[in-house]
C-alpha cells in the first residue's frame, strides 16, 4: 500500500468517480490510476469502487471506509511535511489562500498588505472562486486555508471559523433619484433594474433570498461574480446594485453613492475555512493571526481538534 495509491483513490472519489478528471488533476494517465487501484484493491482483498462496464459508480460499504481512513492518512503525511518544513532551512515558503473576489479586493487587502511586508520569505497565493469552490480547495489540499461565505452544504472535512460579518448597501449613480427616498424599501428598490452578484456568492444569495422573503421578485438586469464590474455598470447607468458595504470607497468611486440596506438584507457571515486535523505551519497561523487576531494559535488548535 503506498500514498501513491490513497491519493488516485481519493482523486477519483473527489472528481466524480471520473477516472478521466482525476488523471487530469493529479498529472498521471487513466491507466496509471486504474492500475494503482486494482492494486490496492487485490491487497486488500476487497471491492473498493463500483463498476458498471467501464463506468465506476461509486464505492462499496467496505470502499467508503476506506475512503475515509485513506483522507486521514494522506491528511497525516501531509502535517508530517509540513512539519518538517517548519524546521528545515528554506529559501520559500508559500501560502495559498482561496477566497472570494470581494474578501481578496476589500477585506482582506490591508492584511496582505502587512503580511506581504513583514513575511518576505513566503509566497502568497491567491485563489479566486466561489464558496463551494473554496471549499472543495481547501478540502483537496489545493489550498492552504479558505476565506469566504458560507455555503447551503459545508463540507464535513473542513473546520470553519467565524471572522466576522459583512452589510450591505445600495449603490446608485450619484445622480440617482433613489438618493432622495427618506427610506428605502424592497418595494422601492425593485422599481428599478437590478444588477447583482451570481447566487454562487453568498453576497449574491442573501440580495435574492432578501427580495424572496419580502414576497417582491426585482427585475435582473445583469449578474457577475466580481464587484468591480457590477460598479462599472451601475456608474453608466445601467442599474443599481446591492453589495457589502466595505466594497464602496467614495475616494475610488466618485461616480457613484451608497445608500445603507443593512436594515434590508441579512449580513453575510465571512468564515476561515480549515482542514479537520490539518497541521499548520508558523506562517499559517501568523496570517491568520494578522487578519483575524481573535483566532490565536491556541484557538485554532482547539477548533481543529474539536
Amino acid at each position: 500500500m503506498t500514498l501513491q495509491q490513497l491519493r488516485y483513490l481519493c482523486g477519483v472519489v473527489d472528481h466524480g468517480f471520473s477516472v478521466s478528471n482525476a488523471a487530469r488533476v493529479l498529472f498521471t494517465s487513466q491507466p496509471g490510476i486504474s492500475k494503482q487501484i486494482q492494486a490496492l484493491e487485490q491487497e486488500l482483498g476487497i471491492e473498493i469502487l463500483i463498476r458498471q462496464g467501464n463506468r465506476i459508480t461509486g464505492t462499496t460499504p467496505a470502499g467508503a471506509e476506506v475512503v475515509e481512513m485513506a483522507r486521514r492518512t494522506l491528511q497525516s503525511a501531509e502535517n508530517i511535511r509540513r512539519i518538517g518544513g517548519d524546521h528545515a532551512p528554506r529559501d520559500k515558503l508559500r501560502l495559498v489562500v482561496a477566497t472570494t473576489h470581494i474578501h481578496a479586493r476589500y477585506v482582506l487587502r490591508p492584511v496582505i498588505a502587512r503580511y506581504v511586508r513583514e513575511h518576505p520569505e513566503v509566497e502568497l497565493v491567491l485563489r479566486q472562486g466561489s464558496p463551494a469552490q473554496i471549499e472543495q480547495w481547501v478540502a483537496s489540499g489545493d489550498a492552504d486555508l479558505g476565506v469566504g461565505g458560507n455555503t447551503p452544504d459545508p463540507l464535513r472535512e473542513l473546520v470553519f471559523l467565524r471572522c466576522g460579518e459583512l452589510q450591505r448597501s445600495v449603490l446608485v449613480s450619484r445622480d440617482h433619484k433613489l438618493r432622495r427616498a427618506r427610506r428605502i424599501s424592497f418595494a422601492l428598490l425593485a422599481e428599478y433594474p437590478l444588477i447583482t452578484l451570481d447566487v454562487s456568492f453568498s453576497g449574491g444569495s442573501a440580495v435574492i433570498n432578501g427580495f424572496a422573503e419580502a414576497g417582491i421578485t426585482p427585475t435582473i438586469v445583469l449578474t457577475a461574480t466580481d464587484a468591480d464590474v457590477i460598479k462599472s455598470y451601475v456608474a453608466l447607468g445601467l442599474g443599481i446594485a446591492v453589495l457589502p458595504t466595505i466594497a464602496y470607497e467614495p475616494e475610488r468611486d466618485r461616480e457613484l453613492a451608497a445608500i445603507d440596506a443593512s436594515h434590508l438584507f441579512k449580513p453575510t457571515v465571512t468564515q476561515l475555512q480549515l482542514r479537520r486535523g490539518s497541521y499548520l505551519q508558523a506562517h499559517m497561523i501568523d496570517f491568520i493571526s494578522t487578519a483575524y487576531p481573535r483566532w490565536t494559535k491556541r484557538a485554532i488548535a482547539d477548533a481543529l481538534a474539536a
